[in-house]
This record gives C-alpha cells, structure tokens and sequence, in this order.
C-alpha cells in the first residue's frame, strides 16, 4: 500500500531500504553471508515450497529484524512525516485504493511467481486484503459515505502515483524468480507504510471509535503480512543459489 498521497515520499525510500538491508539482515541473523547460512533458516525443500507460511501468519513482529517496519512507523509519526487526511472519508478512499492495489498484485504473483511460496502468499493478499477492503466499503456504507478515487492532488501526490504505475508496469513485465524478488521487496515496504499509517490513523482518528476498532483489527494482521513477506524475501537467496546457472548442467 504505498499510494498514501501526502506521505508516499518516505515510501520510495523504505522501499530501497528494506530490500537493500535484507541480505544484510538475514546474514546477521545467521552469523554468516552466504548461502549455506541461510538455508540453515530452514530445510531447503520446505523454504523452495514454503511449507512454513501459515506458521508466518502467527507470528508477531519483533524477532530476528522483522519488526523494523513498527520501529520505523515511531519514527515517522514522531517526526511529523505521516499526516493522514482529515476528513474521514478521504481517509478511507486512500485505504480502499491501497487494498484494491495489494489485491491486484497478489493477483499478478500468482500468475508471475515462481516458487510456490510466493504463490500462496499473493493469494493470501488476494485473499486477506479483498475481505478487509470488504469490511471497508460496509464500514463506509453505515456511514452513508461514497468513496471515490483519491485524486493526485500535489506535484508530489502525481509523482508518486506515476511511481506506484511504474512499480505495477515492471512487475506485470517480470516472471519467474525476478518476479518472486521484486515482488517480496515491494511487500515488505509496502507493508512498513501500512502499518505507519494505520499507527498514524489510530491517533487521528482516536476519538471515532467506530473508526479506530477498525483500524486496531486491520493493524496486526498487516504485521503479519509484512513478516511473511520479510521471511520470503530473506529465502529467496538460498532458493536462487542452489539453481545452477543455465548452461551449466
């Protein structure tokens, strides 16, 4: 979800960093960089087929790096980095375009993936994200409010949205393990800018109780989908060193 127009700057930058730093994480997770290291996150098989995604849906950020995104979600908010509209309903506009868009892509990884981790995991945004964006429209039909596309309504709102139709473009233009990669990294940050905007909202929004219940119920299952996609991210290494390169068989 990063098409949160008045704060997607910090979405390209989260974006580098979370992929740029992954590698650097796993490998300090498991004393080691290379390969070997980090199969030793899991038996090789289950890592290629990802027998352990359900387990990953239970687990809490936190642990072994992967709950970055809420530390990072502080920062923002503390540095004034994440406003959210305040009108109620632009607010909801944004987070029905932003689930239409995670339910889109996780469409498209189970079209262009590779591994079969990859496409479980895209139909669990598919999934996931369509009955929160379901809870969504009923939330916003009891309040007799009509969402509408949110509008690009800055220089910076307009860039950002050319960069999320470049994000798609690439992706729809990429399959097999290119795919599985770039599609990971784009979760992770993704999913750090949902959670600090759902933190951000929790405060805007704190006295509409409706509104906030809401929000508390979507907040850890976006945890959840960014330590999946974190976990993935960091075993797409090993996955991809133990293929030899073509030619060589």
């Amino acid at each position: 979800m990063k098409r949160w127009s008045g704060w997607m700057l910090v979405g390209s930058l989260v974006l580098g960093g979370a992929a740029g730093a992954q590698d650097d994480d796993v490998a300090t997770q498991n004393g080691t960089g290379d390969s070997q290291g980090m199969i030793r996150m899991g038996e090789s098989e289950a890592i290629d087929h990802g027998e352990d995604l359900q387990k990953l849906g239970d687990e809490q950020p936190g642990t072994g790096g992967s709950g970055q995104g809420d530390a990072q979600a502080a920062k923002w908010m503390q540095r004034g980095l994440l406003p959210v509209p305040t009108e109620e309903k632009a607010f909801l506009a944004e987070l029905h375009h932003a689930n239409q868009m995670e339910v889109q892509m996780g469409r498209l990884a189970q079209k262009n993936g590779e591994s079969q981790a990859v496409k479980d995991f895209g139909a669990r945004m598919e999934r996931e994200h369509g009955q929160a964006d379901e809870n969504l429209l009923a939330y916003a039909k009891s309040k007799n409010l009509t969402l509408e596309e949110p509008k690009a309504d800055s220089t910076l709102a307009q860039a950002m949205q050319e960069a999320e139709h470049a994000t798609m473009k690439k992706l729809e233009a990429l399959q097999g393990t290119p795919f599985d990669r770039a599609y990971l990294a784009d979760m992770v940050g993704d999913h750090d800018m949902d959670i600090a905007k759902v933190m951000a909202a929790q405060q805007q929004f704190a006295s509409n109780t409706s509104l906030k219940a809401l929000l508390d119920n979507l907040l850890p299952q976006l945890q959840q989908h960014r330590q999946a996609a974190y976990r993935l991210l960091g075993q797409e290494t090993p996955r991809q060193a133990r293929q030899a390169p073509r030619g060589a068989r």
